[in-house]
């Protein structure tokens, strides 16, 4: 057991700096299981309008056994169909949680470099920046894939949020299909 501790700080009289802030306006969809092999997706719905300028996405999950994480795919898709790949099962060697993971492409370090826990922003696989210019308006969907059937590696996603910067200008139009 801890008896006693301490923290020796040295300071001066200048002002501090600011603390960091996040921009943008941030929206939280609901905890889901990723259970067994195969696909499974929570929808976020945004009725708010706006031309998306940088969107983040946090990520918070725990594993059942030790390799939890290395067996997933998480994808982000938009309302527009556009998909980003936020991290494949080969970046996350040996973990089981993730915690307060952001997914951010202006992060320094890539997902593929972090180490479990994943606590902090890191660059994607893919390019967050593909939604640049789409409307945020529509239903967002976390897509998780996993290729085990074993119950030892189920996943619970905790929670997952977008943070989203825009502004009122027209968005790009949404791809069109044609047959």
């Amino acid at each position: 057991s801890i008896t006693s501790w301490s923290i020796t700080g040295e300071f001066n009289n200048s002002t501090p700096s600011d603390p960091p802030t996040t921009s943008g306006t941030t929206y939280t969809g609901s905890s889901f299981n990723s259970e067994g092999a195969g696909v499974t997706t929570s929808d976020l719905v945004i009725s708010d309008a706006g031309t998306i300028l940088d969107i983040n996405v946090e990520l918070n999950a725990t594993g059942s056994y030790t390799d939890a994480l290395s067996n997933r795919d998480f994808k982000l898709i938009s309302p527009y169909g556009t998909i980003v790949d936020l991290a494949v099962s080969s970046a996350f060697s040996g973990a089981y949680s993730l915690s307060a993971t952001v997914f951010d492409d202006e992060a320094s370090t890539t997902i593929g470099s972090g180490s479990a826990p994943y606590m902090g922003s890191f660059q994607p696989d893919g390019s967050l920046s593909d939604f640049d210019q789409e409307s945020m308006t529509g239903t967002w969907q976390l897509w998780v894939y996993s290729s085990t059937n074993s119950g030892a590696y189920d996943l619970s996603i905790t929670s997952w949020s977008i943070t989203v910067e825009y502004n009122d200008s027209t968005p790009s139009d949404p791809p069109t299909t044609s047959g």
